[in-house]
């Protein structure tokens, strides 16, 4: 079972494509699965899970990319918003209550990334080991951080537009179709992430296309 468990919509500052022509396409790709996780956003990702709730051969899970004061944190499996510019800790805790799966995504990445004793201090219990924007080197430690901390492994494109989206993803040997069942399965370290990092050659491009963005946000963090 693939689920692509990161990902951004037009509801994010910087993304392009809408909730509904992501899950058109990720079934085309043959997914079984994706969640929406804007940055600070939830709407899109609410939306796109009650239009679908019910089906039984796709799951779409709402979820948020929050920025915390030292870096991202993926909320995965809440129906509610979780403020920014909280600590992680306090971020892990909303999060908790809500009944969602914090995950730390590209932990090593340069500008958003929490960076290895923030997520050891903050008791995560997954981490994204594969992320599709980041080097394969980033990737490499955020593997040896779950396997350091026990933690739960999870993989995802971070796409913001068709391009990119399943270019990684989590791998769930037992497919499961509950959104609760799937937060378990991750807990329980019975997931990997697998997928393509990005390559050096696309890291000019990935660069500019950082600073342009922030440029655009008036040299704001997102």
């Amino acid at each position: 079972m693939k689920l692509d468990i990161h990902v951004h919509s037009s509801f994010s500052n910087d993304g392009t494509v809408s909730p509904e022509d992501i899950l058109k396409y990720a079934m085309k790709i043959k997914l079984d699965g994706i969640a929406i996780t804007d940055h600070n956003e939830i709407k899109g990702a609410l939306k796109l899970w009650k239009d679908n709730k019910s089906r039984n051969d796709f799951v779409v899970i709402p979820g948020m990319e929050i920025s915390s004061e030292k870096g991202h944190i993926l909320a995965l499996g809440i129906k509610d918003s979780v403020p920014r510019d909280l600590s992680p800790e306090e971020t892990i805790e909303k999060i908790t209550e809500l009944g969602g799966l914090p995950i730390a995504p590209h932990p090593f990445r340069f500008w958003s990334g929490l960076g290895k004793e923030s997520v050891k201090k903050s008791g995560f219990k997954a981490i994204e080991v594969l992320n599709s924007r980041s080097l394969k080197k980033e990737n490499k430690k955020a593997d040896r951080l779950a396997e350091e901390l026990g933690c739960g492994k999870t993989g995802g494109s971070d796409c913001h537009s068709l391009t990119h989206l399943g270019n990684a993803y989590t791998i769930i040997e037992n497919p499961v179709f509950d959104i609760d069942d799937i937060i378990d399965e991750i807990r329980k370290k019975r997931t990997k992430g697998q997928g393509k990092s990005r390559s050096p050659l696309e890291t000019p491009r990935y660069a500019a296309s950082c600073v342009y963005l922030w440029l655009k946000r008036g040299m704001k963090r997102i």
